[in-house]
């Protein structure tokens, strides 16, 4: 946070209007993600002289740096909405280079603030099919650094070696199954700083009971789609608040 609050983002605003980090960081992404893209419509926008899309784009490129906490940068975007707005062709013109820098200092810093490690949050995804693993991973590797493991034994290094941020955990996997990976969290204390959820296909009474007998936050049946990753994510981000 300190490389945002150092260039005057107004973090504390800003989760106010997102609720938690997690989302913020995720509108954050989201915001450097278009630049490049915002940046070339503008300049095509300028160059053909359609300053009315010039205006709306420069509108919603002020309205996105404002919920994020990017005040300052906002009042630049603005006064290219308003020169839109108004077909004020030397202003845009002659101001247009600012707008530039702008837009490439905002992403600089974005860039900067993402691969700050304490900014990265790692999801150990524990599944002895491969299937399993991708799927997952497709639907949370934008916001989440990725580990694998295919058995219980990478699983428990995984965790010895890394800052897990939560484990997705298949009970049925080759050498060390899930259950002892849990047994081994339980002995070390681990449960007290890392969600656990679980992955499985067998959804006997019996083995969900006893998946339940340890602090587990969720259970992901399979088969599963992305409505339910986004539900087990959500798990995640409670046992955090």
């Amino acid at each position: 946070m300190d490389i945002l609050n150092n260039y005057n983002v107004d973090v504390k605003a800003s989760l106010d209007f997102w609720g938690d980090l997690e989302s913020y960081n995720d509108g954050l992404k989201e915001f450097r993600d278009s630049l490049d893209e915002k940046l070339t419509n503008l300049a095509y926008y300028k160059d053909n002289q359609d300053y009315i899309n010039y205006g709306i784009l420069a509108h919603s490129t002020k309205s996105e740096a404002k919920y994020l906490g990017f005040m300052n940068d906002a009042e630049i975007f603005l006064r290219h909405e308003m020169a839109g707005k108004e077909n004020n062709v030397t202003y845009i013109n002659d101001n247009f280079q600012e707008l530039e820098e702008t837009i490439k200092r905002i992403k600089d810093l974005l860039d900067k603030y993402f691969n700050n490690s304490d900014n990265t949050r790692t999801i150990l995804i524990a599944d002895d099919s491969s299937i399993m693993q991708n799927f997952i991973e497709k639907y949370i590797n934008n916001s989440y650094q990725i580990i694998k493991a295919s058995d219980g034994k990478e699983t428990i290094n995984a965790l010895e070696n890394n800052d897990i941020y939560a484990l997705l955990l298949d009970l049925n996997m080759p050498n060390v199954n899930g259950f002892e990976v849990l047994e081994y969290m339980k002995d070390n204390n681990l449960f007290t700083s890392i969600p656990v959820v679980i992955i499985t296909g067998d959804d006997t009474e019996e083995t969900i009971k006893k998946a339940f007998t340890y602090p587990i936050v969720d259970v992901l049946n399979k088969p599963f789609n992305d409505g339910n990753i986004t539900r087990v994510l959500d798990s995640i981000k409670n046992f955090y608040k």
